[in-house]
Parts: structure tokens; C-alpha cells; sequence
């Protein structure tokens, strides 16, 4: 008789073919439907690697206004998401931009540890906070068609540098070039009528 053990594998094989099978047949499927068009929100033809409305474009080429609402599904989005994000910017700058100008993060800084686990914390609130705003930009129609890839983007960016905070291990000059990020998105919310302003968050 052969062995359990043997047994085993040829089953496991037959699973393992099945299911390169089937994602082999999705595949073909989706390079089939690449090229066909579909039509936009307002009406005219919109190809996969276009753009929307405004111009926006999520990652991967596809226009953003096919994952966007078409109407506000959570109340008073653009209030909540601008307070949510000046407590994010807040605690950004206290704990992490602020010190970071003062020098603090230099390898010799005095405190230079305990700066950095502080930061750590602050980080993981920012993170925090933004990810709360990105759910209602994409409830707000023209907020989610205008700033969804930059928000995510920005949020990218702070997750990075917040896991870096989190194991010691970051290059000073990353929160400069952060800072600049922040900046950036603040301009580009105020053009939608979001003006974002710093909030003293609770101690993190």
C-alpha cells in the first residue's frame, strides 16, 4: 500500500493545477476586456487609461470617478475629514517636523531615542487619523474625485516613514521631504474648499 504521505501529493498537485488554471482563465478574460470603452458619468466614452472628471486618475491608470460616489453616503464628510486631518497635521508637526528642524533625530542628538519613540507614537496617530479621513474623501463625491490619490499618497508616505520611526532606524532628511508632502496636500485640499489647519492632539 502506499504510503499516507505519498498519497497526499499527488492530491495537493491536482489543487495546485486547478487553481493556476482558473487564474489563468480570469486573466484571459480581463487582456479580452482591456480595450473595450465604457461610458463616463457624463455620458461620453471613457477608456480604461483615461481620465475623469477634473482630471483625476487613480493608480494604474484608471480614471477615479468609476470608484467614486456619486452622491455623499457619509453626512458632513468634508468637516469631518478636514477636522480628522488637522489632527493628523498637528501631531505631525509637534512631534515629528518640529523636532526634526531642531535637529533632534541627528545620530549624537541628546535625547535623540526618546525623540524618535515619541515620534513613533505620534506617527501611528497620524496614520491613524488619516486613514479615517480617506474613508470620507472617497464618501464625498468631489473630494473623492480630487483628492483621493493624493491623500493616499500622502498616507503611503507616512506609514513608511512611521515604520521607520518604529524600529530607529530613519534617514532625518525622509521628514523634511514628508513635511513638504504635507504641505502640498494642504494646498490642494484648499482648492476643493477644505482648509486644513493644525489641531493640538491629544498626547500621543
Amino acid at each position: 500500500m502506499m504510503p499516507r504521505k505519498l498519497l497526499v501529493l499527488p492530491v495537493l498537485l491536482a489543487l495546485v493545477l486547478l487553481g493556476t488554471g482558473a487564474c489563468g482563465s480570469k486573466a484571459h478574460h480581463a487582456s479580452d476586456t482591456s480595450g473595450v470603452t465604457t461610458a463616463s458619468p457624463g455620458g461620453g466614452e471613457q477608456s480604461p487609461g483615461g481620465t475623469g472628471p477634473g482630471g483625476a486618475q487613480s493608480p494604474g491608470g484608471t480614471a477615479s470617478p468609476a470608484v467614486c460616489p456619486t452622491e455623499s453616503t457619509k453626512k458632513f464628510a468634508k468637516t469631518r475629514f478636514v477636522a480628522d486631518a488637522g489632527l493628523a497635521f498637528g501631531a505631525f508637526h509637534r512631534w515629528i517636523y518640529k523636532p526634526w528642524q531642531a535637529g533632534s533625530f541627528k545620530s549624537g542628538a541628546q535625547n535623540r531615542k526618546k525623540t524618535i519613540v515619541k515620534a513613533a507614537a505620534a506617527g501611528a496617530f497620524v496614520v491613524n487619523r488619516l486613514n479615517a479621513g480617506r474613508k470620507l474623501v472617497n464618501a464625498d463625491p468631489t473630494l473623492c474625485k480630487t483628492l483621493k490619490q493624493p491623500l493616499d499618497s500622502l498616507w503611503n508616505h507616512l506609514s513608511g516613514l512611521t515604520g521607520k520611526l518604529k524600529s530607529g532606524n530613519v534617514d532625518p532628511n525622509e521628514i523634511g521631504s514628508v513635511g513638504g508632502a504635507v504641505e502640498k496636500f494642504r494646498q490642494e485640499a484648499a482648492q476643493q474648499g477644505a482648509n486644513i489647519k493644525d489641531k493640538t492632539p491629544p498626547n500621543v
